[in-house]
């Protein structure tokens, strides 16, 4: 069997789409990511005076929480068509 006739009855009993796969005609980019960053603040404060009088106390607590995600799927990202 010549090479030709060998390589034109490979692919004959599969898809295009296989053949494509194959042959590395298709590629998949595939991103995610996170993130997450929690800032707290915590402040305590306490005042007194003389014999039996006079206190004063305050407490503070702030929270600060940021989080996002990025989900990014592509197929063949890195496809450049020339007509040449």
């Amino acid at each position: 069997m010549s090479n030709e006739a060998f390589a034109s009855h490979l692919f004959s009993e599969i898809s295009e789409e296989q053949q494509q796969m194959v042959a590395g005609g298709k590629s998949i980019n595939d991103y995610i990511s996170t993130y997450f960053n929690a800032d707290t603040t915590v402040f305590a404060f306490a005042a007194a005076s003389g014999p039996g009088g006079s206190v004063v106390t305050q407490e503070f607590a702030e929270q600060e929480i940021n989080t996002s995600a990025y989900k990014s799927f592509q197929l063949n990202p890195y496809f450049y068509y020339y007509p040449y």
